[in-house]
C-alpha cells in the first residue's frame, strides 16, 4: 500500500521525518519497505501558460508554441504533443531545468530555437497507471487557472513522501488513513478520536429499495444522490490519488477511491437511471453473463455474490461493478453503495474470474463491519462540496451492528509471557494508545476490542500488541536457561535410512528426488491396495493434480527422460513419502516412506576389460535384498509370484514380511515399457515404516568361525513352474544346525530335458563353530536333505 507522508501528517501530529516515521512504523510490526521523495530528481518546472500555437514550417507534427511563464519574455518552445493548444495552462520545464533522467538544455528542432519543453506527467515520473486517460498520450492540461510561474513540485503535491508499506494478511485495519493513524496514536502516544457519531439524515424521502438474500452479503447500505455533474475531480484530490497509486478517473468515482483510502471501506457508484429503484444482493445464477468495468465478460456461477436491479447483475459483489451501470459523463443521478461481504466469498469469487480489485483485497483481509455507514456519510458530504446543487435522498439498507469482542487478561500474564515488568498503568496506556477500552480491577484487564481489529481475539494477540509498541529492542538479550538437557541425534529411523542411501551410493545407484505432485492418473498406478486419492482444490497444473501413492511413476519418467538423452544403462533410488487419502477432507492424508528403485540396461563388472552384464530380475531381486540384509530381516523374507497392473505377469512377485505384504518387484509390462521408449526395466518398492523399526530388527553378532566349512552340490529335475522358494523351504525344513548357507547356482530348461521339467543347482554349505565337522557327519545330514527333495517330488540327478 502506498501512503502519502503529507496526507498521514493531516491526521496526527507527527513531528518526525518520512524515513524516522518509517522506521518506527516497520520495527512497530508494520514492514515499510521502501521510502520515495516524489520530487527527488524534478527542479525548475513551472507553470506556463500557452499564448499561442503555429505549425513548425519544416515539421507536419511538431508545433511552435509561445509560453507565459510568468517572465519578462514569453519563452518560445517546439511541441510534438497532439493535444497542446493555445489558451492552456501547462507544466514548462525551463532551459536548465531537471527531469528523471533528463537536464534540459536550449534546443533547435528542425531549425526552430526551442527554450525549453512542455511535459506529460509520465515525464515528471509519474507512472502511466495513475495518469489520468486524457493525458496518457500527451502533455497534462490544468482544467482551471493557475499563477503563471509557480512551482510545479508544490502544485501537483509532489513535496511529498511515499511509504510503501507490507501489509501482512492479518492487518486489513492498516490499509487506510484512519486505521494507520490509530497506528502512529499508539506510536507516538497521541489520543486519535474521530468522533464517528451518525449525522441526522435530513434529505429527501427515498424511493429506492434495497433487500438482501445471500448469507455471503452481511451489511449492505445505498443512497440516491441526484442532479449531479460528472466532470474531472479537483486538482487536489487527482493529485491525493495519482501520490497513491489510483488513477483519477472522474469526481464521482475518484470520491469512491479517496473513502476507500481514507476509511478503508470499498465503496461503488451506480448510474440510477440505469439501475431503477431496486437493489437485491443476492447470489448469481449459473451460467449468468456480467461485463465488469474493465470490458470483460465474466460467465457467473453461484458461488459468485452479486448486486442486481431485481432481474439482472449489475456488479459483482465486493469486487467490481459492471458495465450496464457505469457512471458516465451523461449520469445525472447515482446510488452509492457502502456494504460488508463476506471475505470468503469475494476471495473465491476474485480468484475463480482471475480478478483483483483495491476493493476485492480489503473486503478478502475483512473490513470493520461497523463502518458502512460512517464512509458513505463521508461520501455524500464530498460530493456535497464537489457538486453543491446536489440532491440526497435518505439513506435505506440493512445494517447489522457487530459488538466488540471483549478479551481478559492479566498484568501478571503479560510480564511472564514477555519476561518484563510492565506495571498495569504502563500496559492500559498502551493499549488505549491503540483506541481498545480496558477496565482495570487490580492485576485483571477487561480489554474491549474495536471491530475495525478482527486479528484479535485471543489474550495471546493482546500480549502481541503490548511488546510491539513497547518495543521489541526494549526486551533484554538474555541466554536460554535450560533445567534439563536433552542430547541430540538422530532417531533410529533417520540413522538407517541415511545408511540405506551410502550403501546404495556404492553399490552405483543414482539417489533421486521427484515430485510428490502427480497426474490424478499417475496418483495410483503401482499400488498394492486401493486408497482413496488426496487432490488439490487448486492445482496448477493437471500433471500435478494428485498426491502420489507410489514412487514408481515419478522413477519411471526419471527413465524415460534420462534414455532419451542416451543414458541408457541406469539404477536410479528414491526414498521418499507416498501420501494416503481417508476419504475425509477434514483429515490429514497418511504419510508412508517408500523406498524404490528402477533399473535398465546393463552393468559393468569390470571396465578395463569392458565385460558387463544385462540387468535383470535377479539382479534386481539382489539389490532389493540388501535392505533386508542390512537390517537383519533376511531370513524373515519371502516371496509370492502375483499380478499387477503395468508388470510383466510372468516376472512380478509380491515380497513378505512374514506374513505381511510389505512392497513388490517385477518387470515393467513390455507395453508400459514401449511406450516410455525403455528395453526391459526393472523396479523394485517396498514400504520402508514396516521395515525399519526397532522392534522388528535385532541387531546379530556372531562370532566369525574358526572351523572350516564344507560344501555339497546337489543337482535336480524339478517342475518348471516349480518356485526356488519351495525347494529352499525344504531344505530349511530339515532344521539341522549345521546348514549354515543355501544358494542357487545354476538354472537350466532346454530340449535335452524331460518335457515341463527344469534343472536347479545348489550350493550346501555345512559348519560347526565349536569344532571340525567330519565327512561321516556332514555325510549324515546330506542325506536328510536328499531325502527331503526326494519327499517333496524332485529327481535328484
Amino acid at each position: 500500500m502506498l501512503v502519502s507522508y503529507n496526507w498521514l501528517k493531516q491526521y496526527t501530529n507527527v513531528e518526525d521525518n518520512a524515513n524516522v516515521l518509517a522506521e518506527k512504523i516497520t520495527r512497530g510490526g508494520i514492514e515499510v519497505e521502501g521510502v520515495e521523495y516524489l520530487a527527488e530528481e524534478i527542479s525548475g518546472v513551472v507553470i506556463g501558460y500557452v499564448v499561442s500555437k503555429e505549425k513548425h514550417p519544416d515539421a507536419e507534427k511538431l508545433n511552435v508554441c509561445q509560453v507565459n511563464v510568468g517572465e519578462e519574455e514569453n519563452l518560445q518552445i517546439v511541441c510534438g504533443a497532439p493535444n497542446v493548444d493555445a489558451g492552456q495552462y501547462v507544466i514548462v520545464a525551463k532551459v536548465g531545468a531537471k527531469l528523471p533522467g533528463i537536464k534540459i538544455k536550449k534546443a533547435k528542432l528542425r531549425g526552430v530555437e526551442s527554450q525549453g519543453m512542455i511535459c506529460s506527467l509520465a515525464e515528471l515520473g509519474l507512472s502511466k497507471s495513475v495518469v489520468p486517460k486524457n493525458y496518457q498520450e500527451g502533455i497534462y492540461v490544468f482544467e482551471t487557472e493557475q499563477e503563471l510561474g509557480s512551482d510545479v513540485v508544490e502544485v501537483l503535491g509532489l513535496n511529498d513522501y511515499i511509504l510503501d508499506l507490507s501489509i501482512t494478511p492479518n492487518r486489513a485495519d492498516a490499509l487506510s488513513m484512519r486505521g494507520l493513524t490509530y497506528e502512529l496514536g499508539a506510536l507516538y502516544n497521541n489520543k486519535v478520536d474521530f468522533n464517528d457519531v451518525e449525522k441526522e439524515e435530513n434529505y429527501e424521502a427515498t424511493s429506492l429499495q434495497v433487500s438482501i438474500e445471500s448469507d455471503s452479503c452481511r451489511n449492505y447500505v445505498g443512497q440516491v444522490v441526484k442532479n449531479i455533474k460528472v466532470t474531472d475531480s479537483p486538482l487536489w484530490l487527482q493529485t491525493r490519488l495519482m501520490n497513491s497509486g489510483i488513477r483519477p478517473i472522474n469526481n464521482i468515482v475518484d470520491i469512491t477511491n479517496y473513502v476507500l483510502l481514507e476509511f478503508g471501506q470499498p465503496m461503488h457508484a451506480f448510474d440510477k437511471d440505469l439501475v431503477g429503484d431496486k437493489i437485491v444482493v443476492c447470489d448469481a445464477r449459473e451460467g449468468e453473463i456480467l461485463e465488469t468495468l474493465d470490458g470483460e465478460e465474466r460467465k457467473l456461477q453461484t458461488t459468485d455474490l452479486v448486486i442486481t436491479d431485481g432481474s439482472r447483475a449489475i456488479a459483482l459483489g465486493g469486487v467490481m461493478g459492471g458495465k450496464n451501470t457505469e457512471v458516465s459523463g451523461e449520469t445525472k443521478n447515482i446510488i452509492l453503495e457502502s456494504a460488508y461481504f463476506n471475505p470468503t466469498s469475494v476471495r473465491r469469487t476474485s480468484a475463480a474470474h482471475g480478478l483483483r480489485s483495491d476493493s476485492s483485497a480489503r473486503f478478502e483481509k475483512g473490513i470493520d463491519p461497523n463502518m458502512q455507514k460512517a464512509a458513505l456519510d463521508r461520501a455524500v458530504e464530498l460530493i456535497l462540496e464537489l457538486c453543491p446543487n446536489a440532491v440526497v435522498e435518505s439513506s435505506v439498507g440493512v445494517v447489522n451492528k457487530e459488538d466488540e469482542k471483549i478479551v481478559e487478561i492479566t498484568t501478571s500474564y503479560i510480564n511472564s509471557y514477555l519476561g518484563i515488568s510492565l506495571s498495569a498503568k504502563e500496559i492500559v496506556a498502551i493499549l488505549e494508545g491503540l483506541s481498545f477500552t480496558v477496565e482495570v480491577t487490580g492485576e485483571n484487564l477487561v480489554v474491549k476490542v474495536p471491530t475495525r481489529r478482527p486479528d484479535i481475539s485471543i489474550k495471546q494477540d493482546l500480549v502481541e500488541e503490548v511488546i510491539r509498541i513497547y518495543g521489541y529492542d526494549n526486551l533484554a538479550s538474555t541466554l536460554p536457561k535450560f533445567s534439563k538437557t536433552t542430547k541430540g541425534g538422530l532417531t533410529y529411523s533417520q540413522r538407517m535410512v541415511r545408511d540405506l542411501r551410502a550403501v546404495y551410493a556404492s553399490l552405483g545407484f543414482n539417489d533421486t528426488i521427484n515430485y510428490s505432485l502427480v497426474s490424478e492418473e499417475e496418483a495410483t498406478e503401482y499400488t498394492l491396495e486401493d486408497h482413496h486419492k488426496v487432490r488439490l482444490l487448486m492445482p496448477m497444473t493437471e500433471t500435478h493434480s494428485t498426491l502420489r501413492q507410489s514412487l514408481i511413476p515419478g522413477l519411471l519418467n526419471t527413465v524415460q527422460y534420462n534414455v532419451a538423452r542416451k543414458q541408457k544403462d541406469l539404477k536410479l533410488l528414491e526414498i521418499g513419502r507416498v501420501f494416503f487419502g481417508s476419504g475425509d477432507d477434514n483429515i490429514q492424508p497418511k504419510e508412508t516412506l517408500y523406498l524404490s528403485a528402477a533399473l535398465t540396461g546393463e552393468e559393468r563388472t569390470t571396465k578395463w576389460l569392458k565385460e558387463s552384464s544385462s540387468l535383470d530380475f535377479f539382479a534386481a531381486k539382489g539389490y532389493l535384498e540388501v535392505v533386508f540384509e542390512r537390517l537383519g530381516l533376511d531370513e524373515k523374507v519371502t516371496y509370492k509370484k502375483s499380478t499387477l497392473d503395468g508388470m510383466h505377469p510372468g516376472r512380478f512377485a509380491e515380497v513378505y514380511l512374514d506374513e505381511k505384504r510389505i512392497g513388490f518387484i517385477g518387470e515393467v509390462h513390455p507395453q508400459v515399457a514401449d511406450k516410455l521408449g525403455l528395453n526391459k526395466t526393472y523396479v523394485f518398492e517396498i514400504n520402508l515404516d514396516e521395515v525399519i523399526s526397532e522392534s522388528k530388527v535385532k541387531p546379530k553378532y556372531e562370532e566369525v568361525t574358526k572351523y572350516p566349512e564344507i560344501t555339497r552340490d546337489i543337482a535336480m529335475l524339478v517342475d518348471v513352474k516349480d518356485e526356488y522358494q519351495n525347494i529352499y523351504n525344504v531344505v530349511e525344513s530339515v532344521n539341522n544346525k549345521l546348514i549354515s548357507k543355501v544358494e542357487l547356482f545354476d538354472l537350466y530348461a532346454g530340449a535335452e530335458l524331460l518335457a515341463g521339467k527344469k534343472s536347479l543347482a545348489l550350493t550346501i554349505t555345512y559348519s560347526d563353530k565349536q569344532k571340525t565337522l567330519t565327512d561321516e557327519e556332514v555325510t549324515s545330514v546330506h542325506d536328510k536333505v536328499l531325502a527331503a527333495l526326494t519327499a517333496y517330488g524332485a529327481v535328484i540327478r
